[in-house]
């Protein structure tokens, strides 16, 4: 390898800065010029080895998707470019280690697909512990505020469970209204339907569900619901609605208008579900099933005009082995739950995490420059 750096040195090539209005964000190209050719090799030993500028966007400048730039990756990158090698790979970085969120929210059972009102005092999810009318019912938790504690989780009840499955529940901002999926329920479109039920305070209980009508459902599966932080939003999945795949649905004043598919970027094999979005709509996070038959979960960011393309979060989220799905993301963009299968520290068949976005200045963003971490 340092024969090779040597001779690209030697040979005179240079890198070039890129503009500041560069947006593309392209696996492997370290100087943001869109192409990845010899240039970012030599950009990343600049980087490393002559104390040259950060790479224009820090993950394309990690081809080897593991979160840290160091000499691996100016090997990655020659192999690619000279041998044949893998293709560059391309993640999210900046997420901490996930923490378990622990009992009593997790169980020894399957728990799934947590979800937090506006002012986070009402907590929604799906699980099979013990006390369901059959598989995986809906659970709520309003939050002890002088203990600071969240107190067992609470069944949502008949009007809301069934002997089916009921699952993906999304509280609303207002903490008022739980909206879930519920298969094959009486009064659907059929197979999968959204549906939301009301709390009834005179009763002190979930009301019955209102299924959201033929712009949401289909006869095919509509399900994975996310209510945006307004109120005014509705992203879903919907199999049997052309193309497939992630919806979003305004709120017109009486009922959800048609459908507006999120576009080919966050698209890839139409696996996609459980999208939520951040208060300000900047940024996308969804689930999709990769190689090896297990969730990952993605992010994309809007670019003002559409989603830009997926990248997939660090391995820390994304345990290898293990699937990480459900994903519920902060007003504010600063936690990520999510749902993640026979992770090593897990509680039960399936538990929820909860990782923080880790404050980054460009010059500390987890550089390897040398041989240590920074953060």
């Amino acid at each position: 390898m340092n024969r090779t750096v040597l001779v690209l040195v030697l040979c005179g090539l240079s890198w070039l800065s890129a503009s500041s209005g560069t947006v593309a964000q392209v696996a492997g190209d370290a100087n943001g010029d869109s192409i990845v050719n010899v240039g970012d090799v030599v950009y990343e030993v600049s980087y490393l080895y002559k104390n040259g500028p950060l790479p224009v966007f820090y993950e394309c400048g990690d081809p080897t998707g593991d979160c840290i730039i160091n000499v691996g990756d100016i090997v990655y990158l020659v192999s690619y470019l000279f041998k044949e090698g893998p293709a560059p790979q391309i993640v999210e970085c900046g997420w901490s280690e996930p923490i378990n969120l622990g009992t009593p929210i997790n169980s020894d059972k399957g728990d799934y697909c947590l979800s937090l009102s506006l002012d986070w005092e009402v907590m929604v999810l799906g699980s099979e512990r013990t006390g369901t009318y059959g598989n995986t019912d809906l659970w709520y938790s309003v939050k002890d505020t002088l203990a600071e504690s969240w107190p067992e989780p609470v069944n949502c009840g008949a009007n809301v469970n069934t002997a089916a499955e009921d699952l993906s529940p999304c509280v609303s901002p207002d903490g008022r209204s739980i909206y879930f999926n519920s298969w094959e329920r009486a009064g659907g479109y059929g197979g999968w339907d959204i549906w939301v039920s009301a709390w009834d305070s005179a009763a002190g209980e979930w009301g019955l569900p209102e299924n959201q009508g033929p712009n949401v459902n289909t006869y095919g599966g509509d399900h994975t619901p996310f209510i945006s932080f307004d109120g005014g939003q509705l992203y879903f999945v919907s199999f049997a609605r052309p193309p497939g795949g992630m919806f979003v649905s305004e709120w017109t004043g009486s009922e959800w208008g048609v459908p507006t598919w999120l576009g080919e970027n966050v698209h890839e094999n139409y696996t996609e579900e459980g999208p939520c979005v951040t208060a300000d709509g900047s940024a996308l996070y969804f689930a999709r099933w990769v190689e090896g038959g297990v969730p990952h979960l993605f992010v994309s960011y809007w670019t003002g005009s559409e989603w830009g393309p997926a990248l997939e979060l660090p391995p820390q989220i994304n345990y290898p082995g293990a699937g990480a799905w459900d994903p519920w993301i902060a007003p504010d963009g600063s936690k990520l739950y999510f749902t993640a299968g026979l992770r090593p520290g897990g509680l039960g068949r399936a538990d929820i995490w909860v990782s923080e976005r880790i404050p980054v200045l460009p010059e500390k963003r987890l550089i390897d420059r040398e041989g240590e971490h920074q953060r």
